[in-house]
């Protein structure tokens, strides 16, 4: 019997008799298929106290090297949406995210992007206007470039990445906030990167990420940067939204939702609630996105 299996049994039965409990074992012909399932379940009781323990709620973590640095937001309702802006913000509508997620901490950047594409999981590699690649947002990218990422991150690390939801994305954004940005209902000076913002970037170009404070999720840049990618395909309203935070997808998906404002926008587009238009075939300098993650 191999050393781990006598060491199991012995722990399981109590060490105090020592070989003289290990031989009464043996006698009694204890089958090896029930010390295997004493060492699967201490084993799975472990690994499921550890898997719980890195997934609560604010937990950082990387899958790999090349991966974005991801965080654990919590389960919750949140209400989508605003009386305050366009009709295309309406109704306001109560979504319930069931389960936690993980979500990029920042933007993805062209280090990050230009990791897949090395590693030949990424066809494109999107100019960058020469403002430098780096940590700066990638942009000029696709939503079929962008499931191509997604593809190469999942199967690198055996762990579920995607594109948001638009109600996923609007609650990791608010953080539990109910104003028009998740520090209040104005747009701070110098609070984010967008036109009119009072950044050296504003009106001009992207930032590096994590230049501004963080949510209170810790996620950075949901306001400005770069418009990100979510899901859903475009409709007029939130009028057939489903509630539990999944996609709205239509037949003929030729437009796709983008949220948070960018570089390139006055701040009222990167409100929590705001929501953009964009065609499916365009790419562009103020578009980029965020990475999710489903938690085992």
């Amino acid at each position: 019997m191999p050393f781990i299996l006598k060491t199991a049994a012995l722990h399981f039965l109590g060490d105090n008799a020592g070989g003289f409990l290990y031989s009464n074992w043996m006698k009694k012909k204890y089958s090896l298929g029930a010390v295997l399932l004493i060492v699967a379940a201490l084993a799975f009781d472990g690994g499921s106290a550890a898997a719980a323990e890195k997934f609560k709620p604010g937990h950082i973590f990387k899958d790999c090297a090349a991966c974005p640095e991801m965080t654990v937001i919590p389960a919750g309702s949140f209400v989508i949406g605003s009386t305050n802006g366009k009709k295309r913000e309406l109704p306001v509508t109560k979504i319930t995210i069931a389960k936690p997620l993980a979500v990029s901490r920042y933007e993805i950047t062209f280090n990050e992007w230009d990791a897949c594409h090395a590693a030949g999981g990424c066809t494109k590699k999107p100019f960058d206007r020469d403002w430098g690649r780096g940590t700066r947002p990638v942009m000029n990218v696709l939503p079929k470039d962008i499931d191509e990422y997604m593809a190469w991150l999942s199967k690198k690390t055996g762990h579920t990445y995607r594109l948001p939801s638009e109600a996923e994305w609007e609650y990791a954004a608010r953080a539990g906030s109910k104003s028009e940005y998740w520090w209040g209902d104005q747009m701070l000076s110098g609070g984010a990167n967008c036109r009119g913002c009072g950044t050296e970037w504003s009106g001009i170009k992207s930032a590096p990420v994590g230049q501004f404070k963080p949510n209170a999720w810790g996620l950075y840049d949901v306001h400005g940067n770069v418009l990100e990618h979510v899901t859903d395909c475009w409709t007029k309203s939130h009028k057939n939204l489903p509630t539990d935070g999944s996609p709205l997808v239509t037949k003929k998906c030729m437009s796709k939702v983008v949220k948070g404002g960018a570089w390139y926008y006055l701040s009222r587009v990167s409100r929590s609630a705001s929501r953009v238009r964009n065609d499916t075939r365009v790419f562009s300098y103020f578009i980029g996105f965020r990475a999710f993650r489903e938690i085992d």
